[in-house]
C-alpha cells in the first residue's frame, strides 16, 4: 500500500502518537500544542449546491485563489517541520482544480498522509489511477443520504449518488483507501438508516468519516441540526462495532481510549487567500501564511483560552453554547474575521 512507502510520514505519526500515549491521550485535561495536520482549500469552486455547505461555495462564494504553488510549498514545508503528518485537499470540489496535481507535487505527498475530500462527480477510473500515482493515500466521497433521491436532492445534482458510489469503486480499485464522508447531526445520528449504512460500509471494506453538522456557512443559525449528548453516545456505540469509523477528536488506533479532544488549531484550515483558520467550521483567521510564519500564526491561535483548553466535544458541532456565542457572526471561510475580534463576542 502507498501508506507503507512513506517513512517520513510514519516517523512523524509515531512521534505524535507516542506523545499522546505517554500523556494518557488527554494530558490530564490540558490541551497540547501539537500540530498534526491541515486542510487546504486552494480553490473554492464547486459544481454542487449542497444545503449544508460550510464554505458557501454552493451560494457561488468562489472568490479567486491568491496562493501560488510557491506559497503551497512553503506552507507544506513549515507544516512538515512542525510535525504535521496529514493533509486534506478540499474545495469546493478539488477535482475541478486544473492545478491539482501541481499542488500535490508542491505539497510533496511523500511527507504526508494525503487525501482528498470530493463529491465524486468527476472521479473516473483514469483519475483514480493518476491520484494514486501522485501519492494520494485516501479519497473521501461525501454522502448525505443513503437513498439516491434524497442524496441528489440534498446535493442539488441529479445522479450525484450513483456517481459517488461508482467513485468509491474506482478509488478502491486504484489501491487507495475509499472513505465515505458523512455529516451527522440531530437529524440522522440515531437513525436506522445510518446504522444500516455503517454495516454496508463495513461489508464493502469502505471507511467512514463522521463530521458534526455545524451551524456555519450555509447552515448558519441551524442549531437544531447540532449533535445532542444522546447523538454523540449513539455514534460512539457505532464506532465500538466498526473501528473503520473515524472522527477527528477520537483516537484512531484504540477504541478503549476513544476521546483525544477537539483538534482546533492542531488540525488547521487554510483558505484560498492564505488565511489560517482554527478548523473548517470556525471562520476566524489566526493570520495569513503570506505574511507570517506558520508557527507564529498557530501559536497566536493557541493563546486564546477558547482554543487551548481540552474539549471532549467538537466545539462547533456539539457545544451549543460555543456555537451560539461565536458562530452567529458575519464571517465566512472566504472572509474570516480576525481572531482577536472573533473571540470578543
Amino acid at each position: 500500500m502507498i501508506f507503507g512507502k512513506k517513512p517520513r510520514m510514519m516517523a512523524k505519526f509515531k512521534k505524535h502518537y507516542d506523545r499522546h500515549k505517554n500523556n494518557n491521550f488527554i494530558g490530564g485535561g490540558q490541551k497540547e500544542f501539537v500540530p498534526w495536520g491541515f486542510t487546504l482549500n486552494y480553490d473554492n469552486k464547486c459544481n454542487f449546491k449542497c444545503q449544508h455547505c460550510f464554505t458557501k461555495s454552493s451560494l457561488g462564494d468562489f472568490g479567486k485563489s491568491t496562493l501560488s504553488l510557491e506559497d503551497v510549498k512553503s506552507l507544506a514545508d513549515q507544516a512538515d517541520e512542525l510535525g504535521c503528518f496529514e493533509v486534506d485537499i478540499q474545495g469546493g470540489e478539488p477535482l475541478m482544480n486544473k492545478d491539482l496535481f501541481n499542488i500535490l507535487e508542491a505539497v510533496d505527498t511523500s511527507r504526508f498522509y494525503t487525501y482528498l475530500t470530493s463529491n465524486g462527480w468527476f472521479m473516473t477510473e483514469e483519475m483514480a489511477k493518476k491520484l494514486a500515482e501522485a501519492g494520494v493515500d485516501r479519497v473521501l466521497i461525501s454522502i448525505d443520504s443513503f437513498t439516491p433521491e434524497e442524496h441528489d436532492k440534498f446535493r442539488g445534482k441529479k445522479g450525484a449518488y450513483e456517481r459517488a458510489m461508482q467513485a468509491m469503486k474506482y478509488i478502491k480499485d486504484a489501491g487507495m483507501r475509499a472513505f465515505f464522508s458523512v455529516t451527522i447531526g440531530n437529524y440522522n445520528a440515531q437513525s436506522k438508516e445510518l446504522e444500516d449504512f455503517t454495516k454496508f460500509a463495513a461489508a464493502n471494506k469502505y471507511g467512514l468519516i463522521f463530521n458534526c453538522a455545524s451551524p456555519s456557512g450555509a447552515w448558519k443559525g441551524h442549531y437544531d441540526m447540532m449533535m445532542s449528548e444522546a447523538d454523540t453516545k449513539k455514534v460512539e456505540e457505532l464506532r465500538a462495532n466498526n473501528p473503520e469509523i473515524i472522527r477527528d477528536l477520537w483516537n484512531i488506533l484504540d477504541n478503549n481510549d476513544l476521546i483525544v479532544g477537539c483538534p482546533a488549531v492542531n488540525f488547521f484550515y487554510v483558505n484560498p487567500y492564505g488565511d489560517v483558520l482554527p478548523c473548517v467550521f470556525m471562520h476566524t483567521s489566526m493570520g495569513n501564511i503570506k505574511e507570517k510564519p506558520l508557527k507564529d500564526i498557530l501559536m497566536h491561535g493557541f493563546e486564546f483560552e477558547q482554543l487551548n483548553k481540552l474539549s471532549p466535544k467538537c466545539l462547533t458541532g456539539e457545544n451549543i453554547d460555543f456555537a451560539k456565542k461565536y458562530l452567529n457572526q458575519e464571517t465566512s471561510v472566504m472572509q474570516p474575521m480576525m481572531i482577536d475580534e472573533f473571540f470578543k463576542a
